[in-house]
């Protein structure tokens, strides 16, 4: 907290679930107070009165939302805030960032199958058809016994990241098994809707 009361204002990017929402009038317009989880911790992100009419219609509970702004130390709540400039569901967010896709398969998901590589390829095949025509690449992770191997799959299989693709994909591929990777680096391994994307701070 004290670094924050020094610095005051850094920008960050913060994705996570809505799980409240607070309105209030103020002298100088409407107010709005969401708290957001991402499933390592809360924190609340403020919207004043521009930026409260201009996404009134995003401000809802269980919400997945991309947050941006400047963070501050709150020393009436002795605890850190988010002043809100900017909002997107996290769905849209992920498209237009255009991340990398990757599909972590091991030895041991292959021996799960009666028809071993070949038939974990058909089940990709199946479920990434539907999703074609996108802006996002996707590569396959192999690790096997004392092998490792990193596969891209070529541009006509761009797909549009969306939330029930990752969904499909970890059904197949299991916890840990669905990857998304934007440009400014990793996140953590897709386990929900909400720490599929983490949080990116910059």
């Amino acid at each position: 907290g004290g670094g924050y009361r020094r610095r005051g204002g850094q920008r960050v990017v913060v994705a996570g679930l809505v799980v409240s929402v607070h309105r209030r009038q103020t002298q100088n317009g409407q107010m709005a107070s969401l708290l957001l989880d991402d499933r390592t911790g809360r924190i609340e992100a403020t919207l004043f009165n521009e930026a409260c009419d201009s996404f009134r219609e995003l401000l809802v509970s269980d919400q997945l939302l991309l947050v941006s702004g400047s963070l501050n130390y709150d020393e009436y709540r002795g605890g850190l805030s988010i002043r809100v400039d900017q909002l997107l569901p996290l769905e849209q967010a992920r498209a237009l960032q255009m991340p990398l896709l990757r599909l972590r398969v091991d030895s041991g998901l292959l021996a799960q199958l009666p028809g071993g590589g070949a038939e974990l390829a058909q089940r990709l095949e199946r479920i990434l058809e539907g999703y074609r025509g996108g802006t996002s690449p996707v590569q396959l992770s192999y690790r096997g016994h004392g092998a490792r191997a990193l596969i891209g799959l070529d541009e006509t299989w761009q797909v549009q990241p969306a939330d029930e693709l990752l969904r499909r994909l970890e059904r197949l591929l299991g916890s840990g098994g669905v990857e998304v990777i934007y440009s400014g680096g990793r996140r953590p391994p897709a386990g929900s809707a909400a720490s599929r994307d983490g949080v990116a701070a910059g």
